[in-house]
């Protein structure tokens, strides 16, 4: 009996030598790395890798990252290929180099293509607005990845017959000092320069989600159902669905002081387009639930209300729903996806 007890004894002392052995290094001295996206990533989309210990301390600042064993220069890696990748950081602790257990991370194509939305301030009465309407056309005619939405901004009632209601709180929100202004993506500060690069750099970027919309009227009811679907975790972030309803086929004189559409002041019967009618959940929209924006999750938001008095005929109009970093005036556009009214767009 002796001896049995004494055998398992010493198995016991075996077996556990490991676990003492772990738990007798410090966990300032076990480096770990993690990203705020998870495991699963997407090319040509640049992701910020930390380096902490197990005390809780950012060793970012002093780590050096490695992708299967090649050092980086910085912490915040872009992946040009799908595939798996093992990530590790190496840090000076205490006049030793700890090095950190892998992290595997899995690298895909992005499912979505990226769109870009333009918010055009502008005005019937604005003389130089001209320019930016055509430049915008030209622009779109080249991309369809490229939104444009035309957002009037009367200066007293009847000044602009399609001006938008809440138009001030966002040209205040921006720092709108005149017209036009074409802001890209809700971007402050973000003025585009009338040239097509700047937008087409735009859409060349990968974004981790996309999105799809299907509507219908049904008397003086539009129903609209938004989908969005997520390639990698974005759960640590805030997360806004703004719908905005705009409207095409609309007419009126334009002012016109350039040399555009034959220079012809005022250029009669111009066709306004794209004329933001309603944003119809709200400048800001509605939280996406964090738990509903992990990778591969699909969010669905279905909206049903009376069609804004403000719109002429709902047939001539767009849907544009579009996601936010945030909730608040200065949160800029992910992505966005623009469908007629009574059509289907899925996710492309």
């Amino acid at each position: 009996m002796n001896k049995l007890l004494l055998s398992f004894s010493i198995l016991f002392l075996l077996f556990s030598a490991c676990d003492i052995k772990e738990e007798g290094v410090s966990d300032a001295l076990i480096v770990e790395v993690e990203n705020p996206y998870g495991t699963q990533l997407i090319t040509n989309y640049k992701v910020p890798f930390y380096a902490k210990n197990r005390a809780g301390n950012d060793l970012t600042s002093g780590a050096v990252f490695y992708v299967n064993a090649v050092a980086q220069s910085t912490n915040e890696i872009l992946f040009d290929r799908a595939g798996s990748y093992e990530i590790t950081a190496s840090v000076s602790l205490d006049g030793q180099t700890v090095n950190s257990d892998v992290y595997t991370v899995h690298v895909i194509e992005p499912r979505h293509t990226t769109k870009i939305m333009v918010e055009d301030y502008t005005g019937t009465w604005c003389t130089n607005c001209p320019r930016v309407a055509y430049k915008l056309e030209q622009a779109v005619a080249q991309n369809p990845h490229i939104v444009p939405v035309a957002i009037h901004y009367s200066r007293w009632a009847g000044d602009d017959p399609f001006g938008f209601s809440e138009v001030t709180t966002l040209t205040q929100a921006y720092n709108i000092q005149g017209l036009p202004s074409p802001i890209v993506n809700r971007t402050l500060g973000f003025v585009w320069d009338e040239n097509y690069g700047t937008l087409e750099a735009e859409t060349n970027k990968s974004q981790a989600l996309g999105l799809a919309i299907s509507s219908s009227v049904s008397g003086n009811t539009l129903n609209i159902d938004v989908a969005v679907r997520f390639d990698m975790d974005l759960s640590k972030k805030n997360l806004n669905l703004v719908l905005y309803l705009t409207e095409n086929g609309l007419h009126a004189d334009q002012a016109n002081g350039t040399s555009y559409y034959g220079g012809q002041d005022p250029i009669p019967d111009f066709e306004q387009k794209h004329c933001l009618r309603s944003a119809l959940i709200g400048l800001y929209g509605t939280t996406i639930p964090s738990g509903e924006t992990t990778a591969n999750a699909i969010y669905h938001y279905q909206f049903s209300g009376s069609i804004p008095a403000e719109v002429n005929d709902i047939n001539n109009c767009d849907i544009e729903a579009f996601v936010i970093d945030g909730n608040d005036q200065h949160a800029p556009l992910i992505n966005i996806q623009k469908a007629a009214v009574g059509t289907i767009k899925d996710f492309d």
